[in-house]
């Protein structure tokens, strides 16, 4: 299946037609917001490798999950979302922190894109509500249990009458469920 033009193709129709594995005009997609996301990644780095590898996983990322990941207002924004979460798990490490800290010497920037973002994050959003609604029921209440309620392991285990070992075993059942769902955009 090709794209007539997909230069004037909307990014949702560009969309639609990534799903069902047209690499026209994923490549337009690519073309289209590639530039952009870098620059955005890399104003909030201030590091080019980083920066072009954490758009380069994004990209590579739609690609490879293209029929699992729905987007229903803007790709744009979803690649933004993205790319942020993305720099946000890089920063989780001591070492990228500290890195940061001497390359930039100041906080993370704010948000320029905030419509679309606030778009993204509902999308976002809605598809963990989904996904938390897909859980088994008790496998949802444990999970619920622990990220909503803040209990720990212990407290659920004697709420719940079960061994610690079977939350745990429950909890990391439902993150990665969760995580597949999710397109692993939440990783801890």
């Amino acid at each position: 299946m090709s794209t007539p033009n997909p230069h004037n193709t909307p990014d949702t129709e560009l969309w639609q037609l990534v799903r069902t594995g047209n690499l026209q005009a994923y490549e337009e997609i690519y073309e289209r917001y590639w530039e952009p996301l870098y620059e955005s990644a890399y104003w909030r780095l201030y590091d080019k490798a980083a920066a072009k590898d954490i758009v380069q996983e994004v990209f590579i990322y739609c690609w490879q999950k293209k029929e699992q990941i729905q987007i229903s207002e803007s790709v744009g924004a979803y690649l933004r979302a993205a790319v942020r979460f993305r720099i946000l798990n890089h920063l989780k490490s001591e070492q990228a922190r500290e890195k940061y800290s001497q390359l930039a010497g100041r906080e993370l920037p704010e948000i320029t894109h905030a419509t679309e973002e606030s778009i993204a994050s509902a999308d976002l959003l809605a598809t963990y509500q989904r996904q938390l609604q897909r859980l088994p029921e008790k496998m949802r209440q444990l999970f619920i249990d622990s990220r909503d309620h803040g209990l720990s392991v212990r407290e659920i285990a004697e709420k719940h009458s079960l061994s610690e070992q079977t939350v745990k075993n429950q909890l990391s059942a439902a993150l990665k469920k969760l995580r597949e769902g999710l397109g692993n955009f939440f990783q801890e």
